[in-house]
């Protein structure tokens, strides 16, 4: 025989037994009382069920609780470190139209290329590709002068063609970001270490990025940073 409990009806509290689960059509599921006086079927409720009902709907509510705190701070990392995405493109964007329009008359006559921030291991490889600027930065950087002449670097190469003669890093080339970096950090690039290169077969090169970065180093104008995507293993 199946379990029975005490069914009451809501109105005048007339209880009976009745099975846990009556079928809708069984009569004990209603007070006919109080369903011809009131003209609609009056249900009757059963208590202990109802208590059952409560305490498995707080048990629910608890765990759904813990679960939206287990996942909020599983993804809270992952939320800070988007945060901290959105920064600092927002920074590198800012500082990008600051030295774009220092290209006179090509910053102030071509939209500015955009810039993609990827991570590595080192700054090695950034570069200008298809019309955009590809940042690459390590995860534990913060800025600094070698982030910002980078990126004066790779705006450099949407402004100044590759020449046959010279390549993509000739003395055209780096006068231009000469002239740049100095009207954008007020400072003067001492290029008197360099006098002997000559102007072929790319012999001006990474040096002379080297020279401008320990300059500004130096000079410690470039107070501009941005948010770590992670913190240096090695500090």
């Amino acid at each position: 025989m199946a379990k029975q409990v005490r069914w009451k009806c809501s109105l005048c509290d007339d209880g009976l037994l009745a099975p846990t689960r009556p079928r809708k059509n069984d009569v004990r599921r209603y007070c006919l009382p109080c369903s011809a006086k009131s003209g609609r079927l009056v249900d009757r409720v059963a208590p202990s069920l109802e208590k059952q009902r409560e305490k498995r709907t707080a048990i629910v509510q608890q765990q759904q609780k813990a679960k939206r705190v287990r996942i909020a701070t599983k993804l809270q990392p992952k939320k800070e470190r988007m945060k901290r995405m959105e920064q600092r493109q927002a920074i590198f964007n800012k500082e990008a139209d600051r030295i774009w329009e220092l290209f006179y008359p090509q910053g102030t006559h071509r939209k500015r290329p955009r810039i993609n921030i990827v991570f590595a291991r080192n700054r090695d490889c950034s570069g200008y590709y298809n019309g955009s600027v590809l940042i690459r930065i390590p995860r534990w950087s913060s800025g600094g002068a070698w982030a910002w002449e980078v990126l004066a670097h790779e705006l450099c190469h949407a402004v100044i063609p590759t020449s046959t003669r010279d390549g993509s890093h000739g003395k055209a080339f780096y006068v231009a970001l000469k002239n740049v970096i100095e009207a954008r950090w007020k400072v003067r690039m001492d290029w008197s270490s360099i006098n002997g290169y000559t102007t072929s077969s790319h012999s001006w090169g990474y040096k002379v990025d080297y020279l401008m970065t320990g300059q500004l180093e130096k000079a410690d104008v470039v107070k501009f940073s941005y948010p770590a995507d992670q913190i240096n293993p090695k500090s």
